[in-house]
């Protein structure tokens, strides 16, 4: 007895369905429903929209910097810098690292000798050599915010935006597609009572 000869092997493979290609057979599927198309769409808008808010968080984020540093160098157009000597500890305990009000004491541009009470790093030390900013009158002031702060601030809430935004849209994601498997567990209920009977009935 002669065995069957094997078919031949086709020369080349059958081409791959593209992703729009698979879809557009799925729809002539008997078995495709029209929950199947919204979870696709659901899918698509996800990506749409975590894109859209990751470009929107960074947008913003680079706003805010460019205002806190233009906030900035307004505030300081009015100051100017002085070099001064702490000559007591700190008014208030503070934490470790963190600014506190010293007394400090600098000489002017004329000789003139000055002692107030002004916010220094929390590492001086009585007798530290530190920078006091003064306003027109010669009054310590706030030292401005640096550019780390500035740009950590931005940072900050660009990435609680983002934060924010990818929580809304996947919940509302999730909303929805907790919506479709309810229809299709109604739309499967309503098809199971209607061939139910014939499927069950006995002769």
């Amino acid at each position: 007895m002669e065995t069957p000869a094997a078919a031949p092997t086709p020369p080349h493979p059958a081409p791959r369905l593209s992703r729009l290609g698979a879809a557009l057979a799925c729809r002539h599927n008997p078995l495709h429903r029209r929950t199947d198309v919204l979870r696709r769409r659901l899918g698509a808008l996800l990506l749409l929209g975590l894109a859209t808010a990751a470009s929107v968080s960074v947008l913003l984020a680079l706003h805010i910097d460019q205002d806190e540093r233009a906030a900035v160098q307004r505030y300081t157009a009015g100051l100017q810098q002085v070099q001064a000597t702490t000559t007591s500890d700190a008014d208030q305990q503070s934490e470790a690292g963190a600014s506190h009000v010293s007394q400090v004491r600098w000489t002017d541009a004329a000789g003139a000798i000055h002692q107030a009470r002004a916010i220094v790093p929390g590492t001086a030390n009585p007798g530290s050599r530190v920078t006091v900013w003064l306003d027109a009158e010669g009054i310590p002031a706030t030292p401005p915010t640096t550019t780390a702060d500035s740009t950590g601030k931005a940072a900050f809430l660009g990435f609680l935006t983002f934060l924010c935004s990818v929580t809304l849209i996947t919940t509302t994601v999730s909303l929805s597609r907790a919506r479709l498997d309810r229809a299709d567990l109604q739309g499967w209920e309503l098809d199971w009572q209607r061939v139910a009977p014939a499927w069950t009935a006995r002769p």
